[in-house]
């Protein structure tokens, strides 16, 4: 048996407009999936989360459907397989395959991302190739699953450069789960009609290149809200705090698909954050050194 194992990811700079070549800054997380491949005389898959199994699907050697018990799944999966199959033919596919997260999928860190850095691990392929071909996107989801510590990543070149934070900073970070899990397909394709200018990227690119200088937490979440700034008019859509989150104390900033899943919220104090965000409703959250990979 053969086991991989790739991380799920967050944005913290740079949604939505790396897709026009800003740069970002990306978190590996602690959380993530391994891919259990064994031998068989028949190709299966399982996909396992906390929950439970939650897909399960059988293919012939020609990779035709023979069961499953969600068609839609199965054919994003086969089509995967089927581009797999083209960049490496001498590949056996028949084999057991189990892939296991260790994060609910509704939190939406990255199944489809790590699903493909599995896959192009096992098979020795481009996991650029693999995305492009199936859920598009910038690629920095890729990049983060093989990643070892927070990534600066452009689009233009796959680029990938390994950074850090300070202690000083992410020591006063707190992921807050909003439960409203967004379509990242469905929002870049809404973005797509957006203008962005050449002076948006290269503020987004200076915002980035200043927050991984600074030493203390107040000149980060002056980055922190420059960027939001930045963003909500090039969206369209209002910041999380000015949203949601008017009265909070500090910083709130949008992860990802802006609104949907995580939020950043900076502290002082972390027992007064949990109350606060536990107070509205919202009791899943982790700390930085929780949360992200360094």
């Amino acid at each position: 048996m053969e086991i991989f194992k790739a991380s799920c990811k967050l944005m913290l700079f740079g949604e939505y407009i790396i897709l026009r070549g800003s740069k970002s800054l990306a978190f590996p997380l602690k959380f993530g999936q391994t891919l259990a491949v064994e031998k068989n005389d028949q190709l299966n898959w399982k996909s396992i989360a906390p929950s439970g199994t939650w897909f399960e699907a059988e293919f012939s050697e020609s990779l035709e459907l023979i069961s499953t018990t969600n068609s839609e799944t199965a054919e994003i999966l086969r089509k995967i397989l089927l581009k797999i199959k083209t960049l490496n033919p001498s590949l056996n596919l028949i084999n057991a395959f189990t892939a296991t997260a260790d994060f609910k999928l509704e939190w939406g860190l990255g199944s489809s991302s790590t699903l493909l850095s599995l896959l192009a691990q096992w098979s020795q392929t481009d996991p650029y190739i693999l995305l492009d071909e199936s859920f598009g996107g910038s690629g920095y989801d890729i990049a983060c699953a093989t990643a070892n510590s927070p990534i600066i990543y452009t689009i233009d070149g796959r680029k990938v450069e390994a950074t850090e934070l300070k202690p000083a900073i992410t020591d006063h970070f707190l992921f807050v789960y909003l439960g409203e899990k967004q379509s990242s397909r469905n929002e870049i394709k809404r973005f797509e009609k957006n203008e962005v200018t050449q002076k948006d990227i290269q503020q987004m690119d200076g915002i980035i290149d200043t927050a991984i200088k600074v030493s203390s937490i107040e000149e980060f979440e002056e980055c922190l809200n420059q960027a939001e700034q930045l963003l909500s008019p090039i969206i369209g859509k209002q910041t999380l705090k000015e949203h949601i989150f008017a009265d909070y104390s500090y910083c709130i900033k949008s992860l990802g698909a802006w609104g949907g899943d995580f939020f950043l919220a900076t502290f002082r104090d972390l027992d007064k954050a949990k109350t606060y965000f536990s107070n509205k409703g919202l009791t899943t959250f982790f700390t930085y050194n929780e949360m992200v990979k360094n």
